[in-house]
């Protein structure tokens, strides 16, 4: 640290903050809400709660929004937040945020659904069977269970969510955010 803060200060000319700066590993050292683990550079786990609950207050289960619309305001803060991170090194983070806002997204639409029949209704619109819909539908289980169902992948596909307008790392966005 005394070598480095010499050379910092004295041929660089620029000032070490000393209460900010420190020696330590790299999976200790969370800079600009990244991190150093095994030679890679990846989203900081305090950035990942971070944009976990910021997905959370996007995506409010009862909303007066349309689904339309709450995709776009989702979209342009998903894309600012990807491109500030996109030197990172595991894109295996940004697959966990995008399955999670739609999981989200999923659980607002089975909510939105005030009955059991209307939810067998609009599963059953969504391409699946009677006997799943019901099955999935009457079952005990409550919506955020429900949302990452069988049932629920099968009607709200991944590829359902892109052509809603749904940005996603492995497809282009539909509009100019």
């Amino acid at each position: 640290m005394t070598g480095i803060t010499k050379f910092i200060e004295g041929r660089l000319k620029l000032k070490v903050n000393r209460e900010k700066s420190k020696v330590a590993q790299t999976k200790e050292v969370k800079f600009l809400g990244m991190s150093i683990v095994d030679g890679l550079l990846i989203v900081s786990t305090k950035a990942m709660a971070n944009v976990m609950d910021k997905a959370k207050a996007l995506t409010p289960r009862r909303t007066h929004l349309s689904l339309t619309t709450q995709i776009e305001r989702i979209n342009r803060w998903y894309l600012g937040w990807k491109n500030y991170f996109r030197m990172t090194e595991m894109p295996r983070q940004l697959e966990t945020i995008e399955a999670h806002i739609r999981r989200r997204l999923r659980a607002r639409i089975i909510a939105a659904q005030k009955r059991r029949r209307h939810l067998a209704a609009k599963l059953e619109k969504q391409g699946l069977s009677r006997t799943f819909a019901r099955r999935t539908a009457y079952s005990p289980r409550d919506v955020w269970a429900l949302s990452i169902s069988n049932a629920a992948h099968r009607a709200w596909t991944n590829a359902w969510f892109t052509q809603q307008g749904l940005f996603s790392a492995r497809s282009t966005p539909k509009s100019n955010y």
